[in-house]
């Protein structure tokens, strides 16, 4: 049995900019979006158990960490943290410490390349685990498949309409029977309203898809790669989200073991 759901990534225009969009839209000027990420549930009852467990996690952490050493009991709102939400760990695919992936042909070569340099950052920063890219056309399957939306489509297979958030990346994972990733496909949209995205753009959308199939949900707060909204955000991998990777993969990336464990925690502190 595979389980899937779908994290979001997408561009979206405030109402107030609507009529603004419009005009610059016809002069040819695109106006700057924000980039929000939200999660969508495809099967319910896996997004439903993930937050009961987040809240009997939050209920745990606040009940061991209220009371201090000498014993007395200091208040501590979680909600005050700055957190990065852990979403699940690798299967054994993983277990030879290599994760491919392969690049469809739909993108342009620079868009391709884009995507090869956000994954190398990555890459350099975990150990116990390095990216292969695939290079045949074959039909079988990598672990990661990565593609790029149609040119009047956003990644989520949206056309492009004002009204409208839109897409610019979406991840799909693929669950085996025990709960463990067993493949992911990553939908990136190379551009908005026909514009293509400059490189430096496309590499932060794609490293935050690939901090998702690294195990990573959303932070809570501004100024994180996995940020909802990268107006507060960084285009930058901090030591928090390769902590939040190590987390969430901990039995091949720490104890180069053979054998996969859920993670231990929902979130890491920042």
């Amino acid at each position: 049995m595979r389980m899937k759901y779908n994290i979001i990534f997408a561009f979206s225009f405030s109402t107030s900019c609507l009529l603004l969009a419009l005009i610059l839209l016809s002069s040819s000027v695109i106006p700057s979006a924000t980039i929000t990420s939200s999660l969508t549930p495809v099967m319910a009852s896996v997004d439903d158990n993930q937050e009961d467990d987040d809240d009997n996690d939050k209920e745990n952490t606040r009940d061991n960490d209220d009371e201090d050493d000498d014993g007395t009991n200091d208040d501590i709102d979680i909600d005050e943290l700055n957190l990065l939400q852990i979403c699940c760990a690798w299967s054994d695919k993983i277990s030879d410490g290599v994760l491919e992936y392969r690049i469809s042909g739909e993108g342009d070569e620079d868009s391709k390349q884009s995507v090869r340099n956000a994954i190398q950052d990555w890459d350099l920063l975990i150990d116990n685990l390095i990216f292969v890219e695939k290079q045949d056309d074959s039909s079988n399957e990598a672990d990661l498949e990565i593609g790029f939306s149609d040119s009047n489509e956003d990644a989520n297979d949206e056309e492009f309409d004002y009204g409208d958030p839109i897409a610019a990346g979406k991840t799909e994972f693929n669950f085996d029977n025990k709960g463990f990733i067993d493949s992911i496909e990553v939908t990136l949209s190379g551009g908005i309203f026909g514009d293509r995205f400059q490189n430096s753009e496309l590499e932060q959308i794609a490293r935050h898809e690939i901090g998702h199939v690294l195990g990573l949900g959303h932070a809570n707060f501004d100024g994180n790669l996995m940020s909802e909204s990268t107006d507060g955000g960084t285009g930058n991998i901090s030591t928090c989200e390769v902590n939040g990777v190590l987390a969430a993969n901990y039995w091949r990336l720490v104890d180069v073991s053979n054998n996969p464990q859920y993670p231990e925690a929902h979130f890491v502190v920042c």
